[in-house]
C-alpha cells in the first residue's frame, strides 16, 4: 500500500485558458508556471510548476492550435469558468507489461497510450499512461488518477520547471467516501477521504508565501 501523496506523480488544473491557470497560480503560491509545450491531437496545452524531484504541478488548457479537439486528459475542459483541481497521475512501473495484469479486473485498463512532447527548449519527453476504466464514472470526479510511467532517457519535469512549491498533503472529497476508498484501495492506493456534497481533491502546499490550501 503507498500513501496517495507519496505515489503522485503530477497534478492536473484544469484551466479554461492557459494565461488564466498560469495567473491563478502565481496569485495563490507566488510562483509562475512555466510554459510546457502542446499534446498533438489531444486538445491541450500546458504549463508546469515543479513540487520537487519527481513531482509537479501541470496547469493544462485547451490549445488554441487544436479547437476542434477534443481535450482528452481533461474530458470537458473547455467548459470550466474558473481554474480547479481536475484530476492526478500515479507514478507507475511495467505500465506495457506487468502492471495491467495486477489490477483488480473492476479496473482493467485499454492498451497503454504512448505520449510525447516538445519542451520549448527542443528536448523531448516521452511517456506511456494508463487508464483504468473507471475514468468513465462519473461518481469519482476524476479523485482515482490515471497511471504514469516516463520512458528512459526523459527527465522528469520535476528537476527541470520551475521550482519553490512542496506538497504538503493531498486529500480526497466525495458524498460518498467509503466508494472512493475502497476504489483507492484496490488501486493499492492510501489516502484521507472525507464526506462532502461534490467531489474534490485537496491539496496544501508550501509556497513562497506560505502554507496555502486548494
Amino acid at each position: 500500500m503507498t500513501a496517495a501523496v507519496e505515489a503522485l506523480d503530477h497534478l492536473l488544473i484544469g484551466a479554461p485558458t492557459l494565461d488564466v491557470g498560469i495567473s491563478w497560480l502565481f496569485d495563490l503560491t507566488g510562483v509562475r508556471a512555466a510554459p510546457g509545450g502542446s499534446h498533438p491531437g489531444l486538445g491541450t496545452w500546458n504549463a508546469l510548476a515543479s513540487l520537487g524531484p519527481r513531482q509537479y504541478i501541470e496547469i493544462i488548457a485547451p490549445d488554441p492550435g487544436q479547437p476542434d479537439t477534443e481535450t482528452f486528459y481533461v474530458p470537458g475542459l473547455r467548459d470550466l469558468g474558473e481554474p480547479r483541481i481536475a484530476t492526478w497521475a500515479a507514478r507507475a512501473t511495467g505500465v506495457r507489461t506487468e502492471f495491467l495484469s495486477r489490477l483488480p479486473p473492476e479496473f482493467s485498463c485499454d492498451a497503454p497510450r504512448e505520449g510525447s512532447r516538445v519542451r520549448p527548449d527542443g528536448s523531448r519527453l516521452a511517456w506511456t499512461l494508463a487508464f483504468p476504466r473507471h475514468r468513465d464514472h462519473a461518481t469519482f470526479g476524476g479523485l482515482l488518477p490515471f497511471f504514469i510511467e516516463w520512458r528512459p532517457g526523459t527527465t522528469h519535469p520535476g528537476t527541470t520547471t520551475t521550482p519553490g512549491l512542496s506538497l504538503r498533503s493531498l486529500s480526497f472529497r466525495n458524498p460518498d467516501p467509503d466508494v472512493v476508498r475502497r476504489a483507492l484501495l484496490a488501486l493499492d492506493l492510501d489516502a484521507r477521504i472525507e464526506a462532502s456534497d461534490r467531489a474534490s481533491i485537496g491539496v496544501s502546499l508550501e509556497t513562497p508565501r506560505g502554507a496555502v490550501t486548494i
